[in-house]
């Protein structure tokens, strides 16, 4: 068995050998047959293991290679990234440096447009005041113009060598100042119509916001009216069925006097015939029909039916009276809370009292006197002209009583407790004020 010098699988086949080839040759060959078999594994055990050594210098070359390779590209990375760092920071001098420049050239653009424009205007304003003397000047220039002809001729070649000599200077400052001039204006012009549309759009949001305010208070003064007219309407509507009422009480009444006086002089003729006519006529006031009329029986339920049609019209005024009186309660007690509230956030702010918080006062107390007003002129239901005493008689105790009542009670009471509740709102706000002008001082 003999191993090949290109084949790796040298340790294979040294365990091979010591566990059955050496044994097996040893018994089989001669001694110098086993001697050189040795030599010859010797040789290209050798052999294979400098194979393996060039093999691993190889690759030992191979890994310093690549990483001298990596360092390389590392340095050139960080290289690349100073580069690109170095040319950002001269672009963002760049940048800066031109940034300067131009803010330079448009200031003084600006303040020569500037100069430019008060001379021009200083040069109006002598145009102005010299307009009417100045045909008077141009004549008598027109006579001195032969005399000093040969004077202008030498001033002018004196000034025509001092500007050969000033040449190249006057040109750049000129040039400077012209780039200067127009710097300023262009930036004087920017801001003037920055300004304009900042203007322009503070205008049209305040104007928006009137017109959204105007709106808002429309729609409630549309509402308010609406309310108004209902509410007016309605108390109309009762007072002419209250008045309608009264009338036709005043109207039954006197036909109740009326049919009253016909049975008493009824019942005293009844009385002086059955005198006259003796025992024999008193049997007719046995009779059914006569003692009905006597008695008076149609009347007293004709009676009854216009006490109980009264009593349900006095009724439906009582309801309508009251119902007004808690919607009135419910609008007054909604705004004495929004006013109180409001007092009490003023109150809270008495250490930092501003105009704002004296001009809320001032609003507050405006508030109260036109709710006072509203109670002071508002009409309810159950008002009249005329009392109902007038109405009362003597027969009906009970209705007259109530209607004696009524008259004298011409209050109401929740016009009464919004006169205190807006009053004592007043006392406080006017209160707050003069400890707030207290404070001021």
């Amino acid at each position: 068995m003999r191993m090949c010098a290109g084949k790796p699988s040298v340790l294979l086949y040294c365990r091979t050998h010591r566990k059955c080839g050496a044994s097996m040759l040893m018994k089989k060959l001669p001694p110098l047959t086993q001697q050189s078999s040795l030599e010859e594994d010797v040789e290209t055990l050798r052999s294979s293991l400098d194979n393996l050594r060039n093999k691993m210098k190889v690759g030992l070359e191979i890994e310093n290679h690549l990483k001298k390779k990596v360092r390389d590209l590392e340095k050139q990375k960080i290289l690349t990234d100073e580069k690109i760092m170095a040319g950002l920071s001269m672009l963002r001098e760049f940048l800066s440096q031109n940034r300067i420049n131009i803010t330079s050239i448009l200031d003084e653009g600006y303040s020569q447009l500037k100069y430019d424009l008060h001379a021009v205007e200083e040069r109006i304003r002598q145009l102005e005041l010299n307009g009417g003397t100045e045909l008077v000047s141009h004549q008598g220039h027109n006579l001195k113009e032969s005399e000093c002809r040969d004077v202008h001729i030498n001033t002018e070649s004196n000034a025509e060598l001092n500007k050969e000599e000033a040449g190249p200077n006057l040109s750049n400052t000129t040039a400077t100042t012209a780039n200067s001039e127009t710097s300023e204006a262009l930036a004087l012009a920017l801001q003037e119509k920055v300004a304009a549309l900042l203007l322009l759009s503070q205008e049209e949001e305040r104007q928006l916001l009137q017109r959204n305010m105007n709106a808002v208070l429309q729609k409630k003064i549309d509402e308010l009216q609406r309310n108004l007219l209902q509410v007016t309407n309605e108390k109309v509507k009762a007072l002419m069925d209250l008045a309608q009422l009264k009338q036709e009480y005043q109207l039954l009444l006197q036909k109740g006097d009326h049919d009253i006086k016909q049975s008493k002089y009824h019942s005293e003729i009844g009385g002086e015939n059955t005198f006259q006519d003796g025992e024999g006529r008193l049997k007719n006031l046995l009779k059914k029909s006569y003692f009905k009329r006597w008695a008076g029986t149609l009347d007293s339920e004709r009676n009854d039916v216009e006490s109980y049609s009264l009593g349900f019209a006095r009724m439906k005024v009582e309801n309508a009276t009251l119902r007004e009186s808690l919607e009135s309660m419910e609008h007054l007690t909604s705004s004495i809370r929004r006013l109180r509230h409001s007092l009490l956030k003023i109150k809270e702010c008495t250490h930092a009292m501003t105009n704002n918080s004296t001009e809320s006062l001032e609003n507050i107390i405006y508030e109260a006197k036109l709710l006072k007003i509203a109670l002071g002129s508002s009409l309810p239901v159950s008002w009249s002209a005329v009392p109902d005493a007038e109405y009362g008689i003597c027969t009906n105790e009970v209705l007259y009583d109530d209607s004696t009542l009524s008259s004298k009670e011409k209050v109401d009471f929740v016009s009464a407790a919004g006169f205190e509740m807006v009053e004592l709102l007043v006392f406080v706000a006017q209160l707050l004020k003069e400890s707030a002008r207290g404070s001021e001082s």
